[in-house]
């Protein structure tokens, strides 16, 4: 059997992400979309046919409605840590470094509001 060894629980979420893969030169960057099948505090898988190789780093961009009905939009980085090509869905297991746009929220209190 399969054993769990990530610190934080991971949810379903179905949540649109978009990303881009970081680049240089500006003219020449990427935008892709996705669907983040298994999110948590530490990373998510992002099920999209768009795979980066393992140790790219990619921006996240999440948006979702808060609890006093504004739209709030976040953005992350992160690390490609693993890929899955061959099996259905294609996708990337992706490890968060960085956050902005969170102001005087916490991730978790945010990923909560996403599942919703």
């Amino acid at each position: 059997m399969f054993e769990e060894k990530r610190k934080f629980k991971r949810v379903a979420s179905n949540v649109r992400v978009g990303f881009n893969k970081q680049q240089v030169d500006k003219e020449t960057e990427e935008y892709f979309h996705g669907v983040a099948e298994d999110c948590g505090l530490s990373g998510m898988f992002l099920a999209t046919e768009h795979l980066m190789p393992k140790g790219s780093v990619v921006s996240l961009r999440f948006q979702f409605i808060d609890q006093e009905g504004e739209e709030v939009a976040i953005q992350a980085q992160a690390i490609v840590r693993w890929t899955q090509r061959f099996r259905k869905p294609k996708g990337m297991g992706l490890e968060f470094f960085e956050f902005s746009g969170l102001k005087d929220r916490n991730f978790e209190d945010c990923l909560k509001q996403l599942l919703k």
